[in-house]
């Protein structure tokens, strides 16, 4: 990933991530072991995440929207699968 956003430490195992160029929110994580499909993050920010074929998300584009709409797409997520985290490696969301 990117030398500049330390990787959090205590990331879930199965993964989908990438890097955020600028802004508060700047690593964004799917937890793909507790994805259930729901697909309300896709509804919020389709450009920032997508369902495959086993129906889960994971992250494709993290610069196609603003942190906002990323935040609102990861609050809308019934199991809090999406974790968002600062250029520190720190969470910024779901609160611990």
């Amino acid at each position: 990933m990117s030398k500049d956003v330390p990787l959090p430490a205590n990331l879930p195992e199965q993964i989908s991530q990438k890097i955020k160029a600028g802004g508060t929110i700047r690593r964004i994580v799917v937890d793909r072991a507790k994805c259930i499909g729901a697909n309300s993050c896709v509804a919020v920010a389709p450009g920032v995440f997508q369902l495959d074929a086993e129906n889960l998300a994971y992250v494709t584009d993290p610069d196609s929207t603003d942190d906002d709409t990323i935040m609102m797409a990861a609050q809308s997520c019934p199991v809090l699968a999406v974790l968002l985290y600062d250029e520190n490696g720190d969470k910024i969301f779901p609160a611990e």
